[in-house]
C-alpha cells in the first residue's frame, strides 16, 4: 500500500496531538504507549486488524514505560506512528516493524528534550503577563504556546518521514539477508522481556517477587486465558492482604475522626467561596493543560497556574485587590510536578483551600507556606500516583485486552485507554474537592493511613502476576539448537522444556530485571543491549 499526502498530513496531526498529552490521563495513555495509538493508525490507513495486530506487538517492548518525573527512556508514541505505518505500507512484517520502533522511540526522546528546553522560553514570556495580571497572555504563553509548538513540530517532522520515507524503504527490505531475517525475527521474540522486566522493576519488593513466579508457571501450565488470569490474580491478592492488613493499620491508629471533626466545625464557620461546579472546572483545567506546558525550568506550573485562575478571581473580585492578584498568580508560577490525580488533586485542594483563606485575611498565611506546602506534598504523592495508576493500573488494563488486540480488534486499544480514563480523573476529581473541603488534614491521613499502603500492597501484587502470566504468553524465545548421535537427535529446546515449561523465556526477562534492579536502572542500556545480543544470536542461530 502506499501513504497518501492526506494520509500522512492525519497521522502527523494526531502523533501532534498524543505529544501534547490533551487531557492528562488520555493523552499521558497515549504519550507512554503505543496500542490506542494503533487504532488511529489503523482508522487513517483503512486496515484496523494489520495495524492492531502490529501494534500489539510493539507494546510489549514497551511495557513499564512512563515519563516518571517527566524523565522518559524512550518514546513508544512516535514509535508507533512510524512503525506501524511505515510496516503496513512496506510489507515488514511484525518483527522488521519491533527492530525499527526501537530507535525511532529513542530519536523521540531527544525531539521532545529539546523542546522541553524551549518551552522554558515561553514559561518565562508568560511571567511577563502574569506581573501584569494578564491571565490571558499568561496561558497563551506558556500553555497555547507550548502546545502548538510540540504540534507543529511533530506533525511536520511525521508528515514528511511518512510521505518521503515509507516507499524508499520497500527496496531496502528486499536485499535483506536470511540471516539477518532471522536475528529479527529473535530481536522480536526477547524485546518484549524489556518490557515486562521493567514493570516488574518498578513495582516490585522482594517479597512479593513469588507472585511473579506464581503468573508466569500458572500460564505455562494451564494456558488459561487473561481474564481467568485476572480473576485468579484478583483473588489470591485479596487474600494476602486481608490476612496481612494488621502490617498496614498497626501503625496508622490516630485520632482520625477527631482532626476531621475539628476541620469540619473550622471550615463550617466560614462560608465558602466556591461550589462544587468551580472544584470541577479548576480540575478539568489542570487535567487538560498538565502536561502541555511541560518544560525543564517550571514542569507542569503553568498548567497548576491556570487551574487556580478561575478560584483566584472569585478571591480577589475588586480592582484594588488586583496587586494580590498577581502576587498569586507569581508564587504558583514556580517549578511544580507531580502525578496529576493522586498528586495534582491533593495539591491543588490544599492550594484553592489556603488562598482562599489567605484572600478573606491576607496576612494571616505567608505566600511562602503555599508554596512550600505544595512542594512538599507532590514528590510522596506523585510516587503514590506512578505506582498506582501508571505502572500498574495501565499496564493491568493493556494486558487485559491485548489479546483482543493480538487478533486485530480495536476494542484492544479503546478499553484501556477509556478505562484508566473514567477510573483517573474520578480519583483526582474527588481528591481534589475533600482537599478542598477539609485541608491539610486530608492529605496528611491519606499519607499516613493504612488504606494506601494496603492499595499500593495490592497493586503490586497483582501487577506482579498478571506480568508473571503476560510475559509467559508474549515472550516467545527459543533454539533450535540440535544434539544427534547414531540413535537419536533431539533439540536444546525439548530439553529446557523437560525441566520447567518456558524456562528460557524466563530466565530472559530475569537477566533483565536483575541488571535492572542490581546493576543499572538504565532502561535505555537495557533494550540496546537486548537488541544487540538477540540480533547476533538469531544471525548465528542459536536463538529463534
Amino acid at each position: 500500500m502506499t501513504i497518501s499526502l492526506t494520509q500522512a498530513i492525519l497521522l502527523g496531526l494526531f502523533c501532534g496531538i498524543a505529544k501534547c498529552c490533551i487531557p492528562y490521563t488520555a493523552g499521558a495513555f497515549m504519550y507512554n504507549t503505543v496500542i490506542f495509538n494503533a487504532v488511529i493508525v489503523g482508522a487513517v490507513l483503512g486496515d484496523m486488524p494489520h495495524a492492531m495486530m502490529i501494534g500489539a506487538s510493539l507494546q510489549l517492548i514497551y511495557l513499564g514505560v512512563i515519563a516518571a518525573g517527566g524523565n522518559q527512556p524512550t518514546d513508544p508514541c512516535l514509535a508507533a506512528y512510524v512503525a506501524i505505518p511505515v510496516a503496513m505500507a512496506s510489507g515488514l512484517n511484525t518483527n522488521a516493524a519491533v527492530a525499527l520502533a526501537v530507535p525511532v522511540g529513542l530519536l523521540g526522546v531527544q525531539i521532545s528534550n529539546l523542546l522541553y528546553l524551549a518551552a522554558g522560553f515561553f514559561a518565562q514570556k508568560a511571567d511577563v503577563y502574569a506581573e501584569k495580571g494578564d491571565a490571558k497572555g499568561m496561558i497563551g504563553w506558556s500553555i497555547v504556546g507550548v502546545g502548538l509548538m510540540r504540534l507543529i513540530c511533530f506533525a511536520s517532522l511525521l508528515t514528511v518521514a511518512l510521505y518521503f520515507g515509507s516507499g524508499a524503504l520497500q527496496g531496502v527490505l528486499d536485499d535483506i539477508p536470511k540471516f539477518v531475517t532471522n536475528g529479527l525475527t529473535a530481536m522480536g521474540a526477547c524485546l518484549p522481556a524489556v518490557g515486562f522486566a521493567i514493570i516488574a522493576n518498578l513495582i516490585s519488593k522482594p517479597k512479593f517477587i513469588p507472585f511473579f513466579f506464581a503468573g508466569f508457571f500458572l500460564i505455562q501450565y494451564t494456558k488459561i486465558g487473561t481474564i481467568p488470569l485476572l480473576m485468579m490474580g484478583a483473588f489470591i491478592t485479596f487474600l494476602y492482604v486481608t490476612f496481612t492488613k494488621n502490617e498496614y493499620t498497626s501503625n496508622a491508629r490516630y485520632d482520625e475522626d477527631e482532626d476531621e471533626d475539628e476541620d469540619e466545625e473550622e471550615f463550617e464557620q466560614e462560608e465558602r467561596i466556591l461550589s462544587k461546579k468551580d472544584i470541577l472546572k479548576s480540575y478539568l483545567v489542570y487535567w487538560f493543560t498538565a502536561e502541555i506546558c511541560h518544560s525543564f525550568e517550571r514542569m507542569q506550573a503553568p498548567g497548576f497556574c491556570a487551574a487556580l485562575v478561575p478560584a483566584l478571581k472569585k478571591f480577589y473580585p475588586n480592582k484594588e485587590d488586583k496587586p494580590h492578584y498577581i502576587e498569586a498568580l507569581k508564587r504558583n508560577m514556580t517549578f511544580f510536578n507531580t502525578e496529576a490525580h493522586w498528586g495534582g488533586g491533593p495539591c491543588l485542594g490544599l492550594t484553592l483551600a489556603m488562598e482562599e483563606k489567605k484572600s478573606r485575611n491576607y496576612d494571616a498565611i505567608p505566600g511562602e507556606m503555599i508554596v512550600n506546602l505544595k512542594t512538599g506534598l507532590m514528590g510522596p504523592l506523585a510516587g503514590i500516583g506512578d505506582t498506582i495508576s501508571w505502572s500498574t493500573l495501565m499496564y493491568l488494563f493493556i494486558g487485559l485486552f491485548l489479546p483482543l488486540a493480538k487478533k486485530g480488534n480495536p476494542l484492544g486499544g479503546i478499553g484501556p485507554i477509556v478505562l484508566l480514563t473514567v477510573i483517573c480523573f474520578g480519583i483526582g476529581y474527588f481528591l481534589t474537592s475533600k482537599c478542598y473541603t477539609f485541608g491539610y488534614s486530608f492529605a496528611e491521613n491519606m499519607l499516613k493511613s493504612g488504606l494506601i499502603n494496603m492499595i499500593i500492597t495490592g497493586a503490586s501484587i497483582l501487577g506482579l502476576f498478571m506480568m508473571g502470566g503476560l510475559a509467559a504468553t508474549y515472550v516467545t524465545v527459543s533454539t533450535p539448537i540440535k544434539f544427534a548421535t547414531s540413535t537419536y537427535t533431539t533439540t536444546l529446546q525439548s530439553i529446557l522444556n523437560s525441566i520447567a515449561p518456558g524456562i528460557l523465556p524466563l530466565i530472559v526477562v530475569l537477566c533483565i530485571w536483575g541488571y535492572l534492579a542490581k546493576v543499572k536502572r538504565n532502561y535505555f542500556a537495557a533494550t540496546l543491549g537486548v537488541t544487540i545480543i538477540s540480533l547476533v544470536l538469531g544471525c548465528i542461530g542459536v536463538i529463534i
